[in-house]
């Protein structure tokens, strides 16, 4: 396994694309990890999906690059990461005007209904529909599941999803995983702010230890929301800030609202985060580059776009990322 993606934890400079816990496109999951591979990210986290792992091994073998670490997610109960949108279509009045399709970030909803491998669980539509018909059905995914993947997958490292009030849940899925744990150089735990939130991640230190591995705390603000606005990442700075201040030992990564406003709103504060995970801002970057790679041009542009995000040099690096990219134009 690189080290130096170790070493990208201890200066400060982690970095990681989330596909998305619940995110099956493996049209755009592909293209995705060969662009970000090309640029340089440390970490590629992906649904627990034997097809999705897959899609993304072939884009970080494409680059022929240093490979980053690839990541599968579980959740120990039900979380926001897992889970679906659906409606009947039949249901739908012929005069509605669809909300629901203009607030999708990904064009998964059509009056077919939810297009499921595209949906995310963001939830954007749940609340917009004018008859209430959209609802979420939520899963939880098995521990057995990605045992089976580390198993037969380059899976690298494993990330559990969990909140306050569930470390009994949590306890459970340790029991099927901890076997395996020595196989990897990385565990991560993602975890949403509340109240009693230090407590919660040190009772869940105390489960792990003594651990084999390299340990992330993901502090995960506003989940799947950085294509929304540039103000979505002050949550999760703020709970990065706690758990610096307060919390167990091991790296800090910040995830959920993340966006180009996030560096720079980190290097104000002086925030001695180790590294940045970015999904939804990411996808919606760089969608607009995924139909045309073949063409050097674009491809080009889409790295730089890719590199500029995860790894901005300067103060004013991210101020071109402040609204999604346009378009590309193909040379003829």
């Amino acid at each position: 396994m690189d080290s130096g993606h170790l070493r990208a934890l201890a200066q400060r400079s982690w970095s990681k694309l989330i596909c998305g816990a619940s995110y099956q496109d493996t049209a755009s999951i592909e293209p995705l990890s060969w662009i970000f591979t090309l640029a340089g990210v440390n970490c590629i986290d992906v649904a627990a999906d034997p097809a999705v792992v897959q899609a993304a091994y072939r884009g970080i073998q494409r680059a022929g690059t240093p490979a980053p670490w690839l990541m599968v997610s579980l959740n120990d109960d039900t979380d926001p990461h897992f889970r679906k949108a659906h409606f009947d279509p039949e249901r739908c009045p012929a005069d509605c005007p669809r909300p629901c399709e203009r607030v999708c970030p990904v064009q998964a909803i059509s009056r077919a209904g939810v297009e499921l491998p595209r949906c995310y669980g963001c939830g954007r539509c749940l609340d917009v529909c004018p008859y209430g018909y959209i609802s979420a059905r939520t899963y939880v995914q098995r521990p057995g599941a990605v045992v089976e993947l580390l198993h037969h997958q380059p899976i690298a490292a494993v990330e559990i999803h969990t909140q306050v009030g569930h470390r009994e849940a949590f306890q459970r899925v340790w029991q099927e995983l901890q076997p395996w744990v020595t196989r990897l150089p990385l565990l991560a735990i993602s975890c949403q702010d509340h109240d009693q939130v230090i407590p919660y991640l040190w009772s869940l230190y105390e489960i792990i230890t003594p651990l084999p591995c390299a340990l992330i705390w993901q502090a995960d603000g506003r989940p799947m929301s950085g294509d929304i606005g540039a103000g979505t990442t002050q949550a999760t700075v703020r709970f990065a800030q706690k758990i610096l201040a307060q919390g167990p030992p091991g790296w800090v990564q910040l995830a959920g609202g993340t966006n180009a406003a996030t560096w720079p709103l980190v290097r104000q504060l002086n925030l001695p985060v180790h590294g940045v995970a970015y999904g939804s801002y990411a996808r919606k970057l760089l969608q607009p580059y995924l139909q045309n790679l073949d063409n050097e041009a674009v491809l080009a542009t889409a790295v730089t776009l890719a590199k500029r995000l995860i790894h901005p040099k300067t103060p004013g690096a991210a101020d071109w990322a402040s609204a999604a990219a346009p378009a590309p134009t193909v040379p003829g």
